[in-house]
């Protein structure tokens, strides 16, 4: 048992202390005690409390790093997949991959939202990429603009 001078005794121990006494001392103990237990029971819902927001923030933050590593590798290997088209010939495909997509996505994960501006901006800069992908390779097919593809 501790020493009763002790501030670290915990209620039990100080009622076991009080149970020796007359039972009108023990009834003025327990009326101490009561604020005791009150503060203590508080402090343990507090102590629950922050251990689980701790852990929703440990999620939050895990999840938040895994988007951002995940559009990270999303946006290399589309700018990587521009240059190996590219340099194969196919210069619409490599705008398709390099242009607006790439930044909608780079938007998508790093922000976590896409607004309906910003989807309809990439599609008008999709299209303009494509058009101008035409006029630079008159002899490529660009599909979707009528032509006819002959390899």
């Amino acid at each position: 048992m501790n020493d009763p001078t002790s501030p670290q005794m915990n209620s039990l121990e100080i009622a076991l202390l009080w149970a020796q006494l007359p039972p009108e001392h023990l009834e003025v103990a327990l009326k101490a005690l009561e604020p005791e237990l009150a503060r203590q029971h508080e402090l343990r819902l507090l102590e629950v409390r922050l251990r689980v927001q701790e852990e929703k923030d440990r999620r939050t933050h895990y999840l938040y790093l895994a988007g951002l590593v995940a559009g990270f590798v999303i946006v290399v290997s589309m700018l990587t997949a521009a240059v190996v088209v590219g340099v194969n010939g196919l210069p619409w495909l490599s705008a398709m991959l390099s242009g607006p997509s790439v930044l909608s996505l780079a938007g998508l994960f790093v922000l976590r939202r896409v607004d309906s501006g910003s989807a309809r901006e990439t599609g008008r800069a999709h299209r303009a990429a494509l058009i101008a992908a035409q006029q630079a390779v008159p002899n490529s097919p660009v599909p979707g603009a009528g032509g006819s593809f002959q390899p």
